[in-house]
């Protein structure tokens, strides 16, 4: 996972378990001796994308360094099946499982959305990227499952890159906006969001790098394609806009560069995935 600096995940880590464990786990300390030492296996439930081994072992070593956890496979598509075992004192790992199943599962189910979408277009040079629409404090994880799913990332920042939405013109002129982004911010790339065909024809003389069409159904979507294919062969387009399962191929079928989809992010569905003893 070299996308991921754990470094800067510790402290979401740590506040995850400090939810958990706040006040110990008087269940478990009741139930199993604390010499108990024993063998667990991880298991996939449903076909998906794992995505999130790696946090799940950093989660249950946090716990107890003495916990060993032995994966069995990468961050992939997977069928049904154990990928990973686990062994070392039984309290602890009992104590960290819901917090490791929680970042796994969540991890795997924005990886497996994305793949589920990618499948629905996979014969078409278009690509998913996500938006900023994540978990707060998730943003490192939901941009890597993303890439693990197949899809690629838009900005992870505000800063990465220019993007001039509908709120920002509301409080200036757009050729203005542009050319002072130009002055001030010359290393970073300008995309603008664009809503109708008069903004369109405003944004195909400017000096920027991308166009989004927002909520454009998907007949006047392709004939903005067409036109701004055919004025600037240079521009990454983007379309954008509570695009769903069964409209995707629809709006791919325009052949912008990119679709984005904040859904995969923001209501993946956690993967199913447990923890049992062997």
């Amino acid at each position: 996972m070299k996308f991921i600096n754990f470094e800067s995940i510790e402290k979401l880590i740590d506040i995850a378990i400090s939810e958990d464990f706040a006040n110990g786990d008087p269940s478990t300390e009741v139930s199993i001796e604390q010499s108990s030492v024993s063998d667990f296996i991880l298991i996939l439930k449903e076909p998906g994308v794992l995505s999130g081994i790696d946090v799940a072992e950093f989660v249950f070593k946090k716990f107890n360094p003495k916990i060993n956890f032995d994966s069995l496979v990468e961050d992939k598509y997977s069928e049904p099946r154990v990928f990973a075992k686990i062994n070392g004192p039984v309290r602890s790992i009992l104590s960290a499982e819901r917090t490791a199943l929680n970042f796994i599962q969540r991890m795997s189910g924005v990886a497996t959305s994305v793949y589920e979408y990618k499948k629905l277009i996979q014969d078409l040079d278009v690509d998913i990227v996500d938006t900023r629409k994540t978990i707060p404090g998730w943003r490192i994880l939901d941009k890597y499952s993303v890439l693990v799913g197949g899809g690629s990332n838009h900005r992870i920042d505000l800063g990465e890159m220019i993007m001039i939405k509908d709120n920002h013109l509301n409080s200036g002129n757009l050729e203005e906006i542009v050319n002072r982004s130009k002055y001030k911010f010359p290393n970073l790339k300008i995309e603008v969001e664009v809503e109708n065909e008069n903004q369109l024809d405003e944004v195909l003389f400017l000096p920027i790098d991308r166009i989004m069409l927002d909520n454009w159904d998907p007949e006047k979507a392709s004939k903005a394609v067409k036109k701004i294919r055919s004025k600037n062969k240079d521009l990454v387009i983007e379309i954008s806009g509570g695009i769903n399962k069964e409209t995707i191929r629809s709006y791919a079928l325009c052949l912008p560069d990119i679709i984005s989809l904040g859904s995969v992010t923001h209501s993946a569905r956690a993967l199913d995935i447990s923890l049992e003893l062997v």
